[in-house]
């Protein structure tokens, strides 16, 4: 289904589960997760305005359009299941908009799986070599500046405010990835409230397509736990 340009997919019926992919990225990349998933839970994927199948932004896509967009998502998402809070699955960029998302809306999510992901920046000086390498990642993926403008970070909101996201969250990194990366997953398991870490040797900044079955198991055990509760 499509909401004003947005392409959504969903799949399955139980408790929603949303998954928000990766700048660059499409809802695609969820496939193995998202099969696995179907059978007992409302599936949805989406694509970001100006990536694979939605409609590129008129302006300079920002990090609250993208959770305008994110917010559509999950209404919907709750809706066809019936109600109830969601899971919200980021992967990189996908991580940090759901918890950039959880501090604004935290009535619409029951837990966080957030895949090779960091909290932003504080310091200036490592935000701009952040911006410069997304300049360059948009460039060899082919999008525009006002696309990529979704990547860029000008202010440390969500670092400053981990304390506050208190649903429970499974932060997972591949082993292989950059230090940064590695790094901002560790600090996420360490600051956020109600955090387990999991490591996945062998992968790199995709661990759910470069150890998919590792990575739907710690997806799987942490709607368990959710589940549970």
């Amino acid at each position: 289904m499509s909401t004003a340009g947005l392409h959504i997919e969903a799949r399955g019926q139980g408790p929603a589960v949303v998954f928000t992919a990766g700048f660059g990225r499409t809802g695609d990349t969820w496939a193995a997760q998202a099969t696995a998933l179907a059978g007992d839970h409302h599936v949805v994927t989406w694509d970001y305005r100006g990536h694979g199948r939605s409609a590129p932004p008129d302006t300079n896509y920002t990090r609250d359009m993208a959770l305008a967009d994110l917010d559509a998502v999950v209404d919907a998402a709750m809706a066809a299941a019936g109600g109830g809070p969601a899971l919200l699955v980021g992967h990189s960029l996908g991580g940090y908009l759901s918890l950039a998302y959880t501090l604004g809306q935290p009535e619409k999510v029951r837990g966080l799986a957030l895949l090779s992901t960091g909290p932003g920046f504080r310091n200036s000086d490592s935000m701009a070599r952040y911006n410069a390498g997304i300049v360059k990642v948009a460039a060899a993926a082919g999008l525009g500046e006002d696309t990529a403008h979704v990547a860029y970070h000008f202010d440390s909101m969500v670092i400053d405010r981990l304390a506050e996201i208190t649903v429970p969250a499974v932060v997972i990194c591949g082993l292989d990835d950059r230090p940064v990366y590695v790094t901002g997953v560790r600090y996420l398991a360490d600051r956020l409230p109600q955090a387990t870490l999991v490591e996945i040797a062998g992968a790199a900044h995709e661990p759910h397509l470069d150890r998919p079955d590792e990575f739907t198991a710690a997806l799987r055990a942490h709607e368990a736990l959710l589940a549970g509760r």
